[in-house]
């Protein structure tokens, strides 16, 4: 395809601008104000709670020009992109108030000097500052960010560890693997923070709604290929990014492959994406999957078959997102899930993770794609309030029309937990027609 064509789309760019600025992610200047307002807000509500619920009084965070801990970037504001040379964070609770001090050692941004206080002496290195910094707080308990789960809480380089054992000396003794203070800070999202994923979710439902239509397939000469490229250059012009894929796949008559990649679009094809998208300077992914129906000459609607296969997957997601209220483990909402599927004879796979600073985010695993069964440590994380994540599915039947092949509908949406589980921006209620 004319990779000229996306050019020719002003329409859907100028829409979907429209919307972002509405929101305040664009300009990128209005979204920079806006990411350090989430970052203030996050510090008053997010770490409090975070620390106190994990036990954790002190969080040290020694980091190193390009090596930076993945965490730093929800820690530093939009002007600080990464360490410079070498830094440390530090916080502290007071057990007492709940107070929370937030500090700085090494060089820091202009914005960063509003947030943090700067305890660096004149005449100290950040080794010895940080050693002073511990002996006046006399903290009982210090994370850092050592895990051997997760990557997002895996962030400390074993030179720098070396490095804050021998500045703290006997007081290295408290320092302890933070694997629970940081799964609460990054997974849990603030009112700002929520305001803007239903922002994000809208930017891609548009995206896919306009990538799957005869507003750009030419059904008989379009790829799956250039629809993927598409939505990567809509990504590109907004000045934002992808975090995977796109991908972009159909089902066909005839064929084993449930994911037919690089194929010409035909009549009768089902079309499937999975798409995630993130902005410049404010740490929030997406991630949804949605289906189209190329209809063949003649038809007005996909055949019914096709309907009942979504009428399934929505039920499903109803199934999951009732479970992910009630239940207390992400195992537990998923064995769940399946079993109250099975009983109503939708043959169900249910993948479904935590999305927010990381697209496949911090918390609880509710399943694998390639482990629909129990599954340890990260299945057995608790399903928390405040939270998003990625409702991931899908339901397969055998379609009579088809010779009796086996069909899948793939389905992914952003979803809030708060009590009750709801749609951050509704989700796909229909096959989308071509």
């Amino acid at each position: 395809m004319d990779n000229s064509l996306v050019y020719t789309h002003d329409s859907l760019i100028k829409q979907i601008e429209e919307k972002l600025a509405a929101a305040g992610i664009m300009p990128l200047r209005e979204q920079a104000e806006l990411s350090t307002r989430i970052l203030k807000e996050r510090l008053d509500v997010v770490l409090p709670w975070a620390m106190e619920e994990s036990g954790f009084d002190c969080w040290i965070i020694p980091a190193r020009e390009n090596c930076m801990d993945p965490v730093l970037k929800t820690l530093y504001p939009w002007d600080m992109i990464d360490v410079r040379r070498h830094g440390i964070l530090a916080f502290y609770r007071d057990m007492e108030t709940g107070a929370i001090r937030k500090m700085v050692i090494g060089r820091y941004s202009p914005v960063m000097r509003d947030i943090y206080e700067n305890v660096q002496q004149p005449e100290e290195d950040i080794w010895q500052a940080i050693g002073r910094i511990v002996d006046e707080i006399n903290p009982s308990k210090i994370a850092v960010n050592r895990s051997r789960i997760d990557g997002f809480c895996d962030g400390l380089s074993s030179t720098m560890f070396e490095q804050l054992r021998e500045a703290l000396g006997e007081s290295s003794e408290k320092l302890h693997d933070g694997e629970g203070l940081v799964l609460r800070w990054l997974q849990r999202v603030s009112p700002l923070e929520k305001e803007v994923m239903k922002a994000l979710s809208d930017v891609t439902h548009s995206i896919i709604k306009y990538s799957f239509s005869r507003q750009f397939i030419r059904v008989g000469y379009t790829t799956t290929t250039d629809v993927e490229w598409f939505m990567r250059d809509v990504i590109n012009r907004l000045g934002f990014h992808f975090w995977f894929g796109p991908d972009v796949n159909l089902q066909r008559k005839g064929s084993t492959d449930t994911m037919m990649t690089n194929a010409v679009i035909l009549p009768g094809d089902l079309l499937h994406c999975d798409i995630g998208l993130k902005s410049t300077y404010i740490q929030l992914h997406t991630d949804m999957q949605w289906m189209a129906y190329v209809l063949n000459e003649g038809e007005e609607a996909a055949p019914a078959e096709f309907a009942a296969l979504f009428a399934q997957a929505q039920r499903l997601q109803d199934i999951v997102m009732d479970k992910m209220s009630t239940s207390r483990t992400g195992n537990d909402a998923f064995l769940e899930s399946v079993k109250t599927a099975e009983a109503e004879g939708i043959r169900a796979m249910v993948y479904t993770h935590p999305l927010g600073t990381f697209g496949h985010g911090a918390g609880p695993t509710i399943g694998k794609y390639d482990q629909q069964a129990f599954v340890p440590v990260t299945g057995e994380r608790p399903v928390e309030n405040k939270t998003c994540h990625a409702l991931e599915l899908n339901a397969a039947d055998q379609i009579h029309a088809w010779g009796d092949q086996l069909v899948y509908m793939y389905l992914e949406e952003v979803v809030y937990k708060d009590g009750t589980v709801d749609f951050v921006d509704g989700r796909q209620e229909e096959l989308l027609l071509i």
